[in-house]
């Protein structure tokens, strides 16, 4: 999700991945799993298939975990921070680049053969970074566009 705010000849750009859940409604479709699991389990327990149930519980945990892990990294972002002087980008991950405006580029990578989703690299003669890594095409189009309207030097792998 891209969200852009204008103000004081400054351009903002906030980057987040599309999310489909908060984290409660993944705790509450853990809990309807795990409720369905282990009622499966416990039934075949009392038939005498008791082996099944650290099975059950094996994959519950796993479960949890991984969706988790895709919780988690929702909720990540970028913000990027346009001026006349500079380009700054902020992390949640703590990172705080700044970049001199005169000096950098957007490289803005797409894949010819169409297997990959483009990237986006801001870069100056000392430092890289690659910005939305985790947004769809759609969003990174976006991106690249409202960066080309600020001003900010556009590079491309393609010529034609």
């Amino acid at each position: 999700m891209v969200e852009v705010s204008t103000f004081e000849q400054q351009v903002q750009l906030h980057l987040s991945p599309n999310r489909s859940a908060t984290w409660q409604q993944t705790k509450y479709l853990i809990a309807v799993f795990a409720l369905f699991i282990s009622t499966i389990a416990i039934a075949w327990a009392i038939v005498g298939a008791w082996v099944i149930l650290p099975f059950a519980g094996v994959e519950v945990g796993l479960l949890a975990f991984i969706m988790y892990m895709v919780s988690k990294a929702t909720y990540q972002w970028q913000t990027l921070l346009i001026s006349q002087q500079s380009i700054t980008v902020c992390c949640s991950n703590g990172v705080q680049l700044c970049f001199p405006r005169y000096d950098t580029s957007l490289y803005f990578f797409e894949d010819l053969s169409k297997k990959r989703l483009p990237r986006l690299v801001l870069q100056s003669h000392l430092q890289q970074f690659e910005v939305g890594a985790f947004l769809n095409s759609s969003d990174k189009q976006q991106v690249h566009e409202r960066l080309k309207q600020a001003g900010v030097l556009i590079c491309t792998n393609k010529w034609w």
